[in-house]
Parts: structure tokens; C-alpha cells; sequence
């Protein structure tokens, strides 16, 4: 199945009492924001989603693909998985190089092998540390780890839906990443405390004591607050690159 919408119906807040929200309906390609508080509910929420829950979860609430509930295979089959995960804490333990890892995944996939040099030619475009074919998974950096697998999701990954954990310290060019996986027609959920991501979003859930409270849409005023953030977000790069380098800001 191709979704081409995925919908969360409301549950319950750590309370047992009903989600304000009753339900959201997201779309392929669409960027969609969760925010709140530490322990609001934000994790719970994304992991309701990535177990394609059935009202079998904590909270109470049912996932849906083009408008149906998921069949058994869709939850428990990994080929048939519909959603990957990018998060904050991400390291590989594969003993093997970064091109081989690559060619493994693009064969079980049943894609041409090629889409490797693809795949970590896109990474160093997120990263500033780069990446070398021949470098072992298990040497990468958490930046280096996570713009690989932006990148692998992006390109060679089936999975139409991805999830995205709090990636604002991980070390990559987060709202190129968040472009990149969008602009493949992906639905991209993303846990967020940063401004910059949050209005990137084209919508974003408010979670609090767990609850989905109400949904806000991005204003145009917003969207100029963003480009401003971007801006400077740019600048704070450009310094922080030029620090790592050992040079002096003009």
C-alpha cells in the first residue's frame, strides 16, 4: 500500500481524558511539527504512530492509512514497514564500510547498488564532516551517522513515512534534511523544541500531559519569522565552522 494519507484519531492524556484534537489527516510531502514541554507526551505520540497503533497503545489511539486501518502484515512485517525513524541518539554497530553497508540495503530493497554513491554524495551535502566510501560505519560521528541515514531514507529507503526525534542538536544541516525527505514525497512527523523547525512545519500538533490539544497551521507571519530565523541560524553555522577550523571571525 502507497499511503497517500495518514490520519491519527484522537485517544486519551495521561488522565484518561480525550484528545482535544479528534483527528489529523497528513499528506504526502507535508512537514508536520509536534511540540510541548518535556514529558507532554511528544515521544508517546510519534511511537503511537510508528507502531501503527490500534488502540492497543498507553494512549488509546488508532493510526490509519489512506483512511483504513493497517492489516496485521503492515504492523509486523519488516518489508512491508511503512515507517523509519531519524533520531537524535543514532549510531551504527554494522562492522562493515559505509559503501558496502549501502549496496546491502539498496539490494534487499531491490534497487540498483549505484544509488550508494548517490546516497553519500547527498550525506556530505548535511554534514560538514565528510563522508568516505570506504570509511567504517562504526567510525562515523553522530552528524556523520545521521546525515547518512537522512540520506538513505531519502534515496534508497521504501518507507513512506518517517519519523524525526528532536534532530536540532544532531549535528547536520537540519532544515536541509527536512527538505530533502519532504521534497521525495515523504510525510515527515517531527518532535521538535527548536522555532526553526517548528514553523518549518506546515502545521504542528501541541501536546500537553500528554493529550494532542489542538493543532496550529503556520502563519504568513510566522513563515516570515522563519526566513528571518533561517538567517540567522546561517550565520551561527558559518562562525561555528569557522571556530571548529581553528580561524579567527572577522
Amino acid at each position: 500500500m502507497n499511503p497517500l494519507s495518514l490520519t491519527v484519531k484522537a485517544g486519551v492524556d495521561k488522565n484518561g481524558h480525550a484528545d482535544c484534537v479528534d483527528e489529523i489527516e497528513i499528506i504526502p510531502g507535508e512537514i508536520l511539527g509536534i511540540v510541548g514541554p518535556t514529558g507532554s507526551g511528544k515521544s508517546t505520540l510519534i511511537s503511537d504512530i510508528e507502531q501503527l497503533a490500534k488502540r492497543d497503545t498507553p494512549s488509546g489511539r488508532r493510526i490509519l492509512i489512506n483512511g483504513l486501518e493497517p492489516d496485521l502484515q503492515m504492523r509486523t512485517d519488516p518489508r512491508r514497514k511503512l515507517v523509519a525513524q531519524l533520531s537524535q541518539n543514532m549510531h551504527f554497530l554494522a562492522d562493515m564500510t559505509v559503501i558496502d553497508f549501502l549496496k546491502m540495503h539498496a539490494k534487499s530493497r531491490g534497487k540498483d547498488p549505484i544509488l550508494s554513491e548517490k546516497v553519500i554524495e547527498t550525506a556530505n551535502t548535511l554534514t560538514g564532516e565528510p563522508i568516505d566510501p570506504c570509511h567504517q560505519l562504526t567510525t562515523l560521528s553522530g552528524g556523520q551517522s545521521r546525515a547518512l541515514m537522512a540520506a538513505d531514507i531519502a534515496i534508497i529507503s521504501d518507507s513512506p513515512i518517517v519519523l524525526i526525534d528532536e534532530i536540532e542538536n544532531a549535528g547536520i544541516k537540519k532544515q536541509e534534511a527536512l527538505r530533502l525527505l519532504a521534497g521525495t514525497g515523504k510525510i515527515v512527523v517531527v518532535v521538535t523544541h527548536d522555532p526553526l523547525l517548528a514553523l518549518m512545519a506546515s502545521r504542528r500538533i501541541v501536546m500537553k500531559n500528554g493529550g494532542m490539544t489542538k493543532i496550529i497551521s503556520t502563519s504568513e507571519h510566522e513563515n516570515e519569522v522563519f526566513r528571518d530565523i533561517e538567517q540567522v541560524d546561517g550565520w551561527l553555522s558559518e562562525m561555528r565552522e569557522t571556530i571548529r577550523q581553528g580561524e579567527v571571525i572577522a
